[in-house]
């Protein structure tokens, strides 16, 4: 069988998107050892999709067909061509929620891993709200197949793009557990200390820099909060590139008087991610709105206690792992923080139930999950 991937949204790995297309395109070459997968991507990431199997066949375009609204056009009318010019069986879209085609040509498989455009305001332009909240919903109901991480973005997909329910299975995400696992907390500091310049105590937050939709302003204000009611001797540490609203983020952290207090080291690479989750006191995850939430299931593989927003798909990665709180009240925030750091057996607790969900949870199980859909429209 030969499938074809569309890569476009790779994002030099710097996104949960790409994390999903690393871990699911990098598991099924060995899955299907007789299969070909030809991955359709632009040149500035074709390096990096080739580090995710060498059996990939990875097949570069001019990096100028990234660009949004080129890539939109590329899909509705040069991916089908694409398709039938390398004889594909049928195709995969692993970011069915940024591009997808009117028709394919083939069988199609999609992955939509978020409509968070629903749930936050002022997202994005206006262009592209047009695109993601008018034409992406009846480009999702032509695939032959939707996979959705959750059971949030299921409903999302059944009541709002109005996907058939049959069309629909849920395959979550996982962890990677050889990456992520419990280490010495305190060589992890250090490390995390040298390579970094982060002092040991510390509470974790990973996402990118994006305003309002991850929720960093009232995270810092219950930071603020906290430190002026406890004395609280940590930093936080806001790990992510910047993207659109940073400037807002950065500017309530000098309203609050936070700047010696917060830590913006900018994305921070794959390689270094396991260390600073074993490092950190905490992982907090205040976001909107998520369709998983993958940074949860890491922070609990690597023995880091959680807490987080009580919306979309977090509780369902969350279970009884963590401390839910409203991300709409920062005192919420402040106080779930407060807790886990000032009640030693909480701590614990969390711990051992993070270490024993997280497991639940695998990229393995996904990738043969996302075959078996694969090579059932193409058999279909």
């Amino acid at each position: 069988m030969r499938i074809g991937i569309s890569a476009f949204a790779a994002d030099q790995g710097k996104s949960g998107i790409s994390q999903y297309m690393a871990n699911i395109l990098g598991r099924l070459p060995n899955l299907a050892p007789e299969d070909r997968f030809l991955v359709f991507i632009d040149r500035a990431d074709a390096e990096l999709a080739q580090s995710w199997h060498p059996r990939l066949e990875v097949i570069a375009f001019p990096t100028w067909t990234a660009h949004p609204v080129i890539s939109i056009f590329w899909h509705l009318i040069g991916l089908p061509a694409t398709l039938r010019r390398h004889h594909c069986d049928v195709v995969f879209m692993p970011a069915g929620n940024r591009r997808l085609a009117w028709g394919y040509g083939v069988p199609s498989v999609g992955t939509i891993h978020d409509l968070s455009q629903l749930h936050v305001p002022q997202k994005y332009d206006a262009l592209r709200t047009f695109y993601v909240m008018r034409l992406l919903p009846r480009l999702m109901r032509r695939l032959t197949r939707v996979i959705s991480v959750s059971e949030s973005t299921r409903r999302d997909l059944e009541d709002y793009a109005r996907v058939e329910p049959r069309k629909i299975r849920v395959i979550p995400n996982g962890a990677d557990l050889g990456r992520f696992f419990p280490r010495d907390r305190s060589v992890a500091k250090e490390q995390v200390g040298r390579a970094l310049g982060i002092p040991p105590d510390f509470i974790l937050y990973i996402a990118r820099l994006e305003h309002p939709g991850k929720n960093h302003v009232r995270l810092l204000e219950a930071f603020a909060r906290l430190r002026a009611n406890t004395g609280l001797p940590h930093k936080l540490v806001l790990v992510g590139s910047r993207w659109n609203g940073a400037e807002v983020i950065e500017a309530r952290v000098r309203e609050l008087g936070l700047t010696d207090a917060v830590i913006l080291p900018g994305f921070v690479a794959n390689e270094t991610l396991p260390v600073l989750y074993a490092a950190a006191d905490i992982l907090v995850f205040p976001s909107l709105f998520e369709g998983f939430g993958i940074p949860l299931l890491e922070a609990m593989a690597s023995g880091t206690p959680v807490c987080a927003s009580d919306i979309s798909s977090i509780p369902e990665v969350v279970g009884d792992a963590g401390l839910l709180f409203d991300p709409l009240d920062p005192a919420a925030i402040a106080n779930a923080l407060g807790r886990i750091l000032g009640e030693p057996a909480l701590r614990a607790e969390l711990v051992a139930r993070g270490l024993a969900r997280a497991p639940l949870f695998s990229w393995d199980i996904a990738a043969a999950a996302v075959l078996e859909e694969l090579r059932q429209v193409a058999g279909r």
